[in-house]
C-alpha cells in the first residue's frame, strides 16, 4: 500500500502508526505511554481528524469532562457496581452485582440514542487505568445488544483505549473482588473476556516531553516497570530533607497518599494567612452535574495563598500550564492576579468546561456534539498539597513527596513522574525498599508489546482486512431488502381493516427493484476480495468501487425519491400515521446506505492517492453533495428573514424584539453574511471590542468559551461568535 500523507506532522513515528491503526484498520488499539509522552495530544488529534464516526468517553465524570467527552455509564446506561459475565441469577446476597440475566432489564434507550450507537464506528475510552475488566465486559455485551451484532465483540465497533496502566490501578471493593476473582485474574481492563478473541494492538509512546534529565528518566522507567534497583532508591533518598522549611521556599506542593491529609494541609495554611478571604462562585448554566465539577463550585482565596493552575493558558501565550504553581498577588471581587517565582504576574482568566452529549445529524448521518451545559470558573486550586491520585496528568516543577504510611501500587511512580526534574524534589520520608511491586499479569501485559517493525508488518495486513470488511459491509444490501420484506409482511390482507393494504402492489413493485442488488452486491464483494489479494491494488480497487457506487447509488436514490413522493401524497389522508412512520424508517435506511457508499468510495479514493481521509474531507463532500439534494423548506430560512430586516436598517436589538429572539441568536444569523461581505463585523460589534477579541484568537482556538474566559462580562457570547467568524474571514489559510 502507498505510504499515507499524515494530517499532522507533529505526531512522532509511533503516534503516526497508532493513528493509522485507528484510521485504516478495525483493530482495537491500546495507546499507552509514560506521563508526559503526548497521550492527550494524540486523543485530540484523532477526534479532530479521524474519518470514522467517533465518540469519546471515560470511566468517571471528571475524566470525561477533561477528555471533552461523556461518561461510559451515561452513554450506555451501564449499571453501577460489579458485573458478572455469565447468564446466572443475580446473587441474592449483594444487589450491587449485575449479570447477563438482568443486564438488559429496564433499559430506556430511545430510537435516536440507538441509532447513534449503531452508527458509531469508533469508541475512544480515555483514562483506561480506571477501567475494570468487568466494566469492559459489560460494555461489550451492551454494544452487542444495542448494535444487533450479538456474535461480534463490541457489536463491531472499534475501541481505542488510552491511558497509562502503570499508574494507579482500578478500584475494586473487597466484597466485589471475592466474587470477581472467580472470573478474572486481575481487575485490569485487558483481562476482559471481550478481548480474548479480539486481541489489542499495543502501542506505547516513548518520547518524554515532561522530563529532559536522562538519569531521572531512567529511574522513572525502572519504577514504572517494577525494575528499580537499590542504587535507584539510594540515589532518590539523597533528597530526603526532614527539616525542610517549605514556607521559606515558595512554590513547593505536598504530594500525599490520602485526601484527608491534603485537605488538612490546604485548610491550615489558608487559615494561617491574615489577609482578607474572597469567595469566587462558579457560573453554571444548563445541565452540568455536580459530580462532574472539575473544581469546587466555591473557591476561597486570600492574598498570599499558594495556588495551582488546572488548565493550560487558553490564549496560547504559555503564561501558565496545568500544574503550574503560583502565589495570589492581589484579589478583588472579580479579579485574581497570580505571581510566579520568576516575578512575572498574570491576571487569571476564567475557563469554561462543557458538558456535552452526542447526537446523530439527520442531514449528514454524522455524529455531532451537543452542548448541554457549562461550568465557568477560575482554573485554580489551593496548592499547598494534593493527593497522588489527583495529581495524575499534572506537571510540577517543585514537590514534597510524603509517601509515608500505606500506599497502593504505582503511587511512587506517579508521584515522581509529576516532576519536571530532580532539582525540584524533596522527600519528607524515605522511599522504602519494597512494597510497590506491580501485578505479575500487568508486567506480562506491558512486556508483550510489539516492536515498531512488528507493528508495521501487522499494519499492512490489517489494512487489507479492514478494507475488504468495510467494502463488504457497505455493499451488502441484504439488510435493506430484509427491512422492506418485513414491511410487506406487516400489511393486513383484509383490505377493509387496513387502509395501507391498497399500497401493497406499489410496495411490492418497489421491493422488486431493490432485491437484485443482493446478488450484484455479492458478486462485487467477490471481486473486491480478489483485488485486495494482489500487490499494488489500490488504484484498481478505487476505480471498481467508484463504478460500483455509480451503479448502486441511483437505484437507492430512485427508491428513496419514490417513497418521499408517495409519502407526500398521503399527507392529507387520515388513519395512516403508523404506515407513514414505517415509510419514514425505510427512507432513513435507504438514505444511510447511500451515504455509506459515498463515504466508502471516498475512503478508497484517498487511500489510492496515498492521502489520509479526515473528518473535514467528509464534511466538505457531504455538505456539497447531500444538502442541496434535501427538499427545500416551504418557508424562508430564519437567517434570511433576519437578514431582510437588517437590510431595512433595523438594529440587532430591534430585530430580536420583532422576532422574539435574544440578541445573540440574531448575531448568529447575521454571522452567515460576514464571509460574503454583506454584513460588516463592526456593524455588529464595537470596533475596539472586536480588536480586543481578535487579538486573543489563534489557529488553536477550539471553543468560544476559551475566548470568553479571557474577557469580562461586558462581552457576550454573541459578540465572541462574530469575532470568531471575522477571524476566519481574515485568515482563510489558518482556519482549521
Amino acid at each position: 500500500m502507498p505510504e499515507l500523507q499524515h494530517t499532522n506532522s507533529t505526531l512522532n513515528e509511533v503516534a503516526q502508526i497508532a493513528a493509522e491503526f485507528v484510521n485504516t484498520t478495525n483493530r482495537h488499539v491500546f495507546l499507552t505511554g509514560k506521563a508526559g509522552t503526548g497521550k492527550t495530544t494524540f486523543l485530540k488529534h484523532i477526534v479532530k481528524n479521524t474519518h470514522k464516526k467517533a465518540i469519546v468517553a471515560a470511566p468517571t465524570g471528571i475524566a470525561a469532562i477533561n477528555a471533552q467527552g461523556v461518561t461510559l455509564h451515561s452513554l450506555l446506561q451501564l449499571p453501577f457496581g460489579a458485573f458478572i459475565p455469565e447468564r446466572t441469577m443475580q446473587p441474592v446476597a449483594n444487589s450491587q452485582f449485575t449479570t447477563l440475566y438482568n443486564l438488559f432489564s429496564g433499559l430506556r434507550f430511545n430510537s435516536a440514542k440507538r441509532n447513534l450507537l449503531q452508527e458509531m464506528e469508533l469508541l475512544i475510552i480515555d483514562e483506561v487505568s480506571m477501567l475494570r475488566a468487568d466494566l469492559l465486559d459489560c460494555i461489550d455485551h451492551m454494544l452487542r445488544y444495542l448494535r444487533k451484532e450479538r456474535n461480534i465483540p463490541f457489536g463491531g465497533a472499534q475501541i481505542l483505549f488510552i491511558g497509562d496502566l502503570l499508574q494507579l490501578p482500578p478500584v475494586v471493593k473487597d466484597d466485589e473482588w471475592n466474587i470477581l476473582k472467580n472470573h478474572y485474574n486481575s481487575s485490569y481492563f485487558f483481562e476482559a473476556k471481550a478481548l480474548q478473541g479480539s486481541p489489542l494492538v499495543h502501542v506505547e509512546l516513548e518520547k518524554i516531553y515532561r522530563q529532559s534529565d536522562e538519569k531521572f528518566i531512567g529511574i522513572l522507567n525502572r519504577f514504572r516497570e517494577d525494575k528499580q534497583t537499590n542504587a535507584d532508591i539510594g540515589f532518590l533518598n539523597q533528597y530526603y530533607k526532614p527539616n525542610f522549611d517549605e514556607q521559606a521556599a515558595q512554590g513547593y506542593i505536598h504530594l500525599t497518599t490520602h485526601n484527608r491529609k491534603a485537605d488538612q494541609i490546604n485548610s491550615d495554611r489558608l487559615v494561617e494567612l491574615d489577609t482578607k478571604p474572597y469567595t469566587f462562585e462558579a457560573e453554571i448554566s444548563g445541565d452540568f452535574p455536580e459530580n462532574s465539577f472539575p473544581i469546587s463550585e466555591h473557591l476561597v482565596l486570600k492574598e498570599g495563598a499558594q495556588v495551582m493552575f488546572i488548565k493550560n493558558d487558553p490564549s496560547g501565550a504559555g503564561q501558565f500550564f496545568n500544574g503550574k504553581i503560583g502565589q495570589v498577588a492581589s484579589l478583588s471581587s472579580s479579579t485574581i492576579k497570580v505571581k510566579f517565582e520568576n516575578g512575572e504576574t498574570v491576571i487569571v482568566p476564567q475557563y469554561t468546561w462543557e458538558n456535552k452529549r452526542y447526537t446523530l445529524n439527520k442531514t449528514t448521518n454524522e455524529i455531532d456534539e451537543k452542548i448541554l451545559g457549562s461550568f465557568t470558573h477560575f482554573p485554580l486550586k489551593l496548592a499547598w498539597a494534593v493527593t497522588v491520585h489527583k495529581s495524575q496528568g499534572l506537571t510540577f516543577e517543585k514537590a514534597i513527596l510524603d509517601l509515608a504510611g500505606s500506599f497502593t501500587q504505582g503511587q511512587v511512580y506517579v508521584a515522581l513522574s509529576r516532576l519536571t526534574s530532580l532539582e525540584g524534589l524533596v522527600l519528607s520520608s524515605k522511599i522504602p525498599t519494597d512494597g510497590f511491586g506491580i501485578a505479575s499479569s500487568m508486567k506480562e501485559f506491558a512486556e508483550a508489546k510489539p516492536e515498531l517493525n512488528q507493528l508495521h508488518e501487522k499494519l499492512a495486513n490489517d489494512k487489507r482486512v479492514y478494507l475488504y470488511e468495510l467494502i463488504s459491509r457497505h455493499f451488502d444490501f441484504e439488510s435493506v431488502v430484509r427491512s422492506f420484506n418485513t414491511h410487506i409482511r406487516s400489511f393486513d390482507k383484509q383490505e377493509n381493516r387496513s387502509l395501507k393494504q391498497q399500497f401493497l402492489t406499489w410496495t411490492t413493485d418497489l421491493v422488486a427493484t431493490l432485491t437484485p442488488l443482493i446478488k450484484v452486491g455479492r458478486g462485487f464483494q467477490s471481486q473486491v476480495y480478489k483485488i485486495t489479494q494482489e500487490d499494488d491494488f489500490e488504484s484498481q480497487l478505487s476505480e471498481r468501487v467508484k463504478k460500483a457506487t455509480h451503479y448502486f447509488s441511483p437505484i437507492l436514490k430512485n427508491a428513496l425519491e419514490a417513497i418521499k413522493t408517495h409519502d407526500k401524497n398521503l399527507k392529507d389522508k387520515t388513519r395512516l400515521k403508523t404506515y407513514r412512520k414505517e415509510l419514514k424508517a425505510l427512507q432513513e435506511e435507504l438514505f444511510n446506505k447511500t451515504i455509506a457508499l459515498l463515504r466508502t468510495s471516498l475512503y478508497v479514493e484517498f487511500l489510492a492517492e496515498g492521502k489520509t481521509l479526515t473528518k473535514q474531507d467528509i464534511d466538505e463532500v457531504l455538505t456539497s453533495m447531500i444538502v442541496p439534494e434535501t427538499p427545500k423548506k416551504d418557508k424562508t430560512p430564519t437567517h434570511e428573514i433576519t437578514f431582510a430586516l437588517y437590510k431595512e436598517g433595523k438594529t440587532v436589538e430591534e430585530i430580536a424584539e420583532a422576532r422574539g429572539f435574544v440578541a445573540s441568536t440574531i448575531e448568529g444569523h447575521l454571522c452567515k453574511y460576514l464571509a460574503t461581505g454583506e454584513v460588516m463585523a463592526t456593524d455588529l460589534v464595537d470596533e475596539q471590542k472586536l480588536k480586543n477579541m481578535l487579538s486573543l484568537i489563534t489557529p488553536e482556538t477550539e471553543t468560544m468559551g476559551e475566548i470568553k474566559a479571557q474577557l469580562g462580562d461586558e462581552y457576550s457570547y454573541g459578540e465572541v461568535r462574530v469575532a470568531l467568524e471575522e477571524w476566519k474571514r481574515l485568515n482563510p489559510d489558518k482556519t482549521k
